[in-house]
């Protein structure tokens, strides 16, 4: 039960965070040929690998997450 809190916090942390980044490089008016591109404003500010970081830490929370549904409990 405690893998699955754990993973299920660290899933949620990885998914706010990049929620966070995502929001965050929209409010600058940048746009990329007419269009505004949060990928392109991200990589301006240099903030590539942050994001990168947060979808590793979403993913193994994750993945840490579904391990503990499956492991025998004592």
């Amino acid at each position: 039960m405690k893998k699955i809190i754990f993973g299920a916090m660290l899933f949620l942390t990885g998914v706010i965070s990049i929620a966070l980044l995502l929001a965050g490089s929209m409010a600058n008016d940048w746009t990329l040929n007419g269009q505004s591109s949060a990928i392109w404003n991200i990589s301006r500010y240099g903030l590539l690998p942050a994001l990168y970081t947060f979808l590793g830490i979403a993913i193994f929370g994750l993945i840490f997450a579904i391990w503990g549904l499956f492991e025998r409990g004592n």
